[in-house]
């Protein structure tokens, strides 16, 4: 495990240097589009692994740390635009409140990762993965399957990125604000660092408890244990996350608010 964090953040920073030298004034939608199909080409190799065609160590390093190395494409293009957005002397409140966002939802696709999990029953404990069965395979890919889905359904907000500094001045030099909007963010980033917290706290102090809860990731306490709140909370994050990009990008070209154009 050290050995492959090691090589995770040195090509991180081969990543962030190659980007900086060529590719400083590419379009960043381009950039996150490249670094997220480049992504899901490498996940697409864990089948290699699941199918046991071929099963060593250093292939997973090198397929997690190449993942790695083409997300720095996305991690540059979503962070450049920090630079042009924040006002003179709000440098560092404008970056440590986009942080504050961004590492609250990193726990929150830990959380809803474990709530995927009530669906593939197999994949909740380690003796049952070690089986290795066909039935866990294919529970494996499938889980595999939706994860690089949902990655690619990300895409659909790209929109809502600027493709370069230019841009990004414009929308700043408009002056256009929403207190709504403001309010919707921080508000939405509040909900979901506490939902985390409180989910992530009980299924680490309360394991033996509730972990067994297929609405925290478990398999289920009982046989007849139903499903039904682990995919309602499931089905509303994602609502909430293809509902406002669906709002704010896709509603005002289908009211002609917006006119539809292809470039990147």
């Amino acid at each position: 495990h050290s050995i492959m964090v090691i090589f995770e953040k040195f090509f991180f920073f081969v990543g962030l240097n190659l980007v900086r030298k060529y590719a400083l004034n590419v379009s960043w939608r381009k950039q996150v589009l490249a670094g997220s199909l480049l992504v899901l080409v490498f996940n697409s190799l864990y089948f290699i692994i699941i199918f046991d065609v071929w099963r060593n160590s250093w292939f997973y390093i090198f397929t997690d740390v190449s993942a790695l190395f083409m997300y720095t494409l996305n991690f540059l293009a979503s962070h450049a635009c920090m630079v042009e957005v924040a006002e003179p002397g709000y440098e560092a409140i404008t970056y440590s409140l986009i942080t504050t966002a961004t590492n609250a939802v990193s726990p929150l696709s830990a959380v809803v990762s474990y709530q995927l999990l009530a669906f593939f029953p197999l994949l909740n404990d380690q003796e049952s993965i070690a089986t290795d069965t066909p039935e866990v395979r294919s529970q494996f890919a499938s889980l595999q399957a939706l994860v690089m889905l949902i990655n690619v359904s990300s895409l659909l907000s790209l929109p809502l990125l600027p493709r370069q500094k230019k841009e990004t001045r414009e929308m700043v030099a408009k002056g256009e604000i929403s207190s709504f909007w403001g309010s919707f963010v921080i508000l939405s980033a509040l909900t979901f660092l506490c939902y985390s917290t409180i989910v992530t706290f009980v299924t680490v102090k309360y394991h033996d408890v509730y972990g067994c809860m297929k609405v925290l990731g478990g398999g289920g306490c009982s046989a007849d244990e139903s499903s039904t709140m682990a995919l309602g909370l499931v089905s509303c994050i994602f609502l909430y996350c293809y509902g406002v990009s669906f709002y704010l990008t896709y509603l005002p070209i289908l009211t002609g608010e917006r006119s539809f154009s292809r470039s990147m």
